[in-house]
């Protein structure tokens, strides 16, 4: 008896149920052995549990009690129970409820809900009906999780206008079904409010965690709040704190071995929470969520209310054959892409040592299959990879001590005024990648102006130079004489960071008319200072042992001069990271305006493209198979900059398909 009463997936208010359920059978004088120790026992636990049942709260407003109204029939006040009947006649739309509801008082509305539920589901009674907040939400994750959501996007839309209506009817705070009222709980209202978010609605997350829900917490609630504070703004400290919160939570359930739900029987519930503690939203790309729920996704799930039953719509075969069909179809179709690319680098005149084998181009192409893995993005993962490499090359010469600062400056005047001449004189490998990088920004200019039906040279030129521009301010910097502030470096070094020059051209790839209006407006700039910021920053945190013995200077170093520990340098920039990824997120999803404010897909390009350079420094990774510890979990390792490691979760995402 103690060990049920300690099961997380016994059924919902057995105890309540059950003892009733004898009683009832009692009066119908069936033969059944009444006073089995294992019954009372049951009497003793159902009289303990209502004790503790405050009677005056149960009749004023709406509790799980109402769910179970059948076991407690004998002590609720019939009348005053009826006040909190749904709009649907139902009570809590609990069939059985409400079928005892109409037994004991002759409701005529109960009656109507039971005739419609059964009308609709082919002579049959749900445990609970209907569930149509619950189940589209919890179906559309799936959708998106699978990596299907494009083939859906008008259902989904439809879907996400039906649940923010109720989100801002009910003050957002929804339950598992639409209606004026209704019961709510946390784990709906999270994961409703993390994809009304993620689909751009404005909601507020002040009513996300109600009274109580702290108190009755379980692993889907923690874990659906988990998602929804990822996704906070920075000025929304509910998010921010619960994010820390739930993450202890989650963390000491591992621990415990205790990562078991109350109303789903999962066999994958436990490993998808462990991803997801392992692999921050902020630091995953795309491709790498798909392939890691593929893995998660479980087509035979039970879940657990009076009975226990299944949600098809929820989980399903149909979802991961087409999940595993399609990552394979888009794989292939990486992969002859990837071949073109292979020859293309091959042919390529200039050559660093990064670059001089296949390695380096294969990781650029990982990063554009995973943030943009739709096939009809093949000329956008092209660009992005040829305008990466380009970005390797551009920043192993100028770091290069084998050219001189002449050489280095030649090559920034012949790119200002695009003047090939300019270069003559200059060293073999300045007027090779003089012509590389010009060839490659020519080939771009001309499918991305294709594109946008009109002419974007300007704008990528402009973006590329002010790139080797700032590229050759950090070459000058070498001198041990010169001393910078924070400001001095991050002005430049945010730019030779390359993620602008990259992104600022890419957007234009993606199926979206980019105006020059847009390219240019404050909300632009704001997303490539942001951009620029977080990367930076997570860059010069990762490589500043490596840099302080080549006598470079580095956000680190820079900071560290006014006596400040690293280890209280390095505090205050991950905290920095965290408040600019918020207000990046915000910017991606909320824009503060709508004058000049890139489309949908640009603005998730430059977030996703963030998240992409985020999970390359991360030292934890999905996919590789040696182990270290984090927070106490075994987590993937990966080593920064470590080639033959790095291929092997690329090797997952490329080359190995899902297996039926």
């Amino acid at each position: 008896m103690d060990q049920m009463e300690d099961d997380p997936e016994r059924t919902c208010g057995f105890e309540l149920a059950f003892t009733a359920l004898i009683d009832d059978a009692k009066q119908l004088d069936l033969d059944l052995p009444y006073h089995l120790e294992f019954i009372e026992q049951m009497r003793a636990t159902k009289a303990k549990k209502l004790q503790k049942l405050p009677l005056d709260v149960v009749h004023k407003i709406k509790t799980t009690v109402l769910y179970s109204l059948e076991g407690v029939q004998d002590i609720v006040d019939w009348e005053q129970i009826q006040n909190l009947q749904s709009e649907n006649g139902s009570f809590l739309e609990s069939v059985a409820s409400t079928a005892c509801a109409y037994l004991r008082t002759g409701n005529k509305r109960c009656l109507e809900f039971l005739t419609a539920v059964l009308a609709k589901n082919n002579d049959t009674a749900l445990t609970i009906y209907p569930v149509d907040i619950f189940e589209p939400c919890w179906m559309v994750d799936r959708l998106q999780r699978l990596g299907l959501a494009r083939y859906f996007e008008s259902e989904i839309d439809a879907c996400m206008q039906f649940v923010y209506k109720q989100f801002s009817q009910e003050n957002g705070r929804v339950g598992w079904v639409a209606a004026k009222g209704a019961y709510t709980d946390m784990d709906d209202t999270a994961m409703a409010f993390r994809l009304l978010r993620l689909h751009g609605f404005d909601v507020n997350s002040s009513k996300i965690l109600s009274s109580g829900d702290e108190e009755n917490c379980r692993l889907q609630a923690e874990q659906c709040f988990f998602r929804a504070c990822e996704t906070g703004f920075p000025e929304e400290a509910d998010l921010i704190e619960g994010l820390a919160w739930t993450r202890k939570l989650l963390l000491d359930r591992f621990k415990k071995n205790d990562l078991r739900d109350k109303y789903v029987i999962s066999k994958t519930l436990a490993s998808e929470v462990v991803t997801a503690l392992a692999n921050p939203w902020s630091q995953t790309m795309p491709r790498m969520e798909h392939r890691a729920y593929i893995d998660n996704y479980g087509t035979d799930d039970v879940w657990i209310g009076k009975v226990l039953y299944r949600l098809p719509k929820i989980n399903n075969t149909t979802f991961l054959k087409l999940a595993k069909a399609d990552f394979n179809m888009c794989q292939k179709k990486h992969q002859e892409e990837l071949k073109g690319l292979l020859r293309w680098n091959r042919e390529l005149v200039f050559k660093s040592e990064r670059c001089a084998d296949d390695k380096t181009l294969i990781i650029c192409f990982f990063a554009g299959a995973g943030c943009l893995p739709a096939p009809q993005l093949s000329l956008a993962r092209r660009a992005f990879t040829q305008l990466c490499l380009l970005t390797v090359l551009l920043d192993d010469f100028f770091d290069s001590t084998e050219e001189s600062l002449a050489a280095k400056a030649q090559f920034f005047a012949a790119c200002r005024s695009r003047d090939p001449k300019l270069m003559d004189g200059a060293g073999s490998n300045a007027q090779l990648l003089f012509e590389s990088m010009y060839g490659i920004l020519s080939d771009v200019i001309v499918d991305g102006s294709f594109l946008q039906g009109r002419d974007i040279s300007q704008a990528v030129y402009d973006a590329w130079f002010r790139l080797v521009e700032c590229h050759l301010k950090q070459a000058e910097w070498k001198d041990p004489n010169i001393q910078l502030s924070l400001e001095e470096y991050l002005e430049v070094a945010g730019v030779s960071i390359s993620m602008e020059a990259v992104a600022s051209v890419v957007q234009y790839f993606l199926g979206e008319n980019i105006t020059e209006e847009m390219s240019q407006s404050p909300h632009t700039k704001r997303l490539t200072k942001l951009m620029n910021t977080i990367t930076r920053h997570t860059n010069d945190m990762a490589t500043f042992q490596k840099e302080k013995l080549e006598n470079t200077q580095n956000l680190v170093s820079i900071s560290t001069r006014d006596g400040a520990t690293h280890s209280q340098v390095l505090e205050s920039f991950r905290k920095l990271v965290d408040d600019q990824m918020r207000r990046l997120v915000k910017e991606v999803l909320c824009p503060s305006e709508t004058d000049g404010v890139l489309p949908k897909a640009a603005r998730q390009f430059y977030f996703d493209f963030v998240r992409a350079t985020l999970y390359s420094y991360s030292a934890d990774l999905l996919l590789t198979s040696e182990v270290s510890e984090r927070d106490g979990i075994a987590l993937p390792a990966f080593e920064l900059h470590d080639l033959a490691r790095k291929m092997q979760f690329v090797n997952r995402i490329l080359f190995e398909p899902v297996l039926y």
